[in-house]
């Protein structure tokens, strides 16, 4: 008897099925390995704020190494290996950090080798992140494209408030106990587990034919870019953006610590509230950028995330309901934004050049947001950390990098708007984005 042959439909269905499983187990990674773990394992390394900045910018400075992929693409003819080795390169760096808490040498040995560590980490991700990006393209159809996403979306997002509320009560816990670095070791080791088992389900999932990856050097991009008006101008933009979002990036979870006293169960519930928030604005925004495109959802919610850090300021130990505030009005936001500048770059590059833009793209703007965090870590270090007080609340050198991160997105938007009419039909304002996606959840 021969073996039932499959036919191309089966298997896409079959790796779409196997995707939504891997992304599962590597959101468990995600989440157990980032945010409140990795703020909390930093500082308790005794690191300085210069330090904090330097490791919230490592994800953007080697966004370099994007152009690698194209290349081992090009190679191998195939993107799941890079992938998988990739994605599980980046994953298994968290044995290191274990490793870190339980060597004996002084804190600023460990801080360089955790910043060596994390370098190499996000140089695989971005590698591997390309080439899955890739994958993923082809591997699901145009026409579920949207459906598929939202679904997955919803997965991912319970997945994440699940593994989030469970690790930091854990986290919490173990601190309490005076034992964090058990905590530590069993959140990690959880996330290298799961990470592992996400690894052997993405090498199982299928892959359709690829096209060939077109070569193009860096001389004919640049060329491209700069004969592109709408492009130049987006670049432009999200350099400023990146830069002004860098400032301030690494100090709200420093302050939650440091200031607020927030344990690790608290700053859980902030990204919790976020997570949901995020959920219920996917959909508002979606629904919006249907309606009135990409530009107007991207300068609708960029204003709303320049606004919303001023909720933020009142925030004060022991009154922490401003955090629960701009939290809402953060992940509502965030959510709306993120998809809304990720389709208007789709829109405005060429199919043939456009994996190679994204490259570009991060060539700039990953160096635009490690000086913003270098310029943030070094405000925090040579300002006094009490500028003044008003009665008995102290305003501090972190209230400034967020004033001056929250400037800096508003004249990111404000100038991408105004440069934006230029070329477009969508001459909406920022006041009329508003309104039209507050409008457009309604029809």
């Amino acid at each position: 008897m021969q073996p039932k042959i499959k036919t191309e439909m089966q298997a896409i269905r079959e790796g779409l099925k196997c995707s939504n499983l891997e992304a599962v187990f590597a959101t468990v990674h995600v989440v157990l390995t980032q945010g409140v773990f990795l703020t909390n394992y930093v500082l308790d390394l005794k690191s300085s704020n210069m330090v904090c900045g330097i490791i919230e910018s490592l994800p953007s400075l080697v966004q370099f190494s994007y152009f690698l992929s194209p290349i081992l693409v090009r190679r191998l003819k195939y993107r799941r290996p890079i992938a998988v080795f990739f994605f599980t390169a980046h994953r298994l760096a968290w044995l290191l950090l274990i490793a870190l808490m339980y060597v004996d040498c002084s804190n600023r040995c460990k801080q360089v080798l955790l910043v060596l560590t994390l370098l190499g980490a996000n140089c695989c991700a971005v590698i591997a992140g390309n080439a899955w990006f890739s994958w993923m393209t082809d591997l699901v159809p145009p026409a579920i494209r949207g459906s598929y996403y939202g679904r997955r979306n919803v997965y991912l997002g319970i997945t994440s408030m699940t593994s989030l509320f469970i690790g930091t009560q854990l986290l919490t816990f173990f601190r309490r106990v005076d034992m964090a670095r058990s905590g530590y070791t069993l959140c990690f080791s959880v996330a290298i587990a799961s990470a592992l088992f996400s690894a052997r389900i993405m090498a199982r999932q299928y892959e359709p034919k690829m096209k060939p990856v077109p070569k193009m050097s860096l001389v004919r991009l640049f060329q491209t870019v700069r004969h592109n008006r709408p492009l130049k101008d987006f670049i432009r933009f999200f350099i400023i953006w990146q830069f002004s979002m860098g400032i301030s990036s690494a100090f709200f979870g420093v302050q939650m610590v440091r200031l607020l006293k927030m344990t690790p169960a608290q700053m859980g519930y902030q990204t919790l509230i976020s997570s949901v928030a995020a959920l219920v604005g996917s959909r508002f925004w979606g629904r919006a950028m249907d309606e009135i495109g990409e530009r107007a959802v991207t300068l609708a919610s960029g204003f709303l995330i320049a606004m919303h850090i001023w909720f933020w300021l009142p925030a004060r130990e022991g009154f922490l309901q401003p955090i629960w505030v701009t939290s809402v009005l953060g992940g509502f936001s965030w959510a709306g934004f993120n998809i809304a500048v990720f389709s208007w770059l789709q829109r405005i590059c060429g199919e043939e050049e456009r994996q190679y833009t994204y490259g570009l793209l991060g060539a700039f703007a990953g160096p635009g947001f490690m000086l913003g965090s270098l310029a943030g870590g070094l405000l925090t270090t040579v300002v006094p950390e009490t500028l003044f007080s008003i009665n008995a609340f102290a305003v501090t050198h972190f209230h400034l990098v967020f004033v001056l991160s929250s400037v800096g997105r508003m004249l990111a938007i404000f100038w991408i708007a105004a440069k934006s009419m230029g070329y477009g039909r969508d001459h909406r304002t920022i006041l009329r984005c508003l309104v039209d996606s507050a409008l457009s959840l309604r029809r």
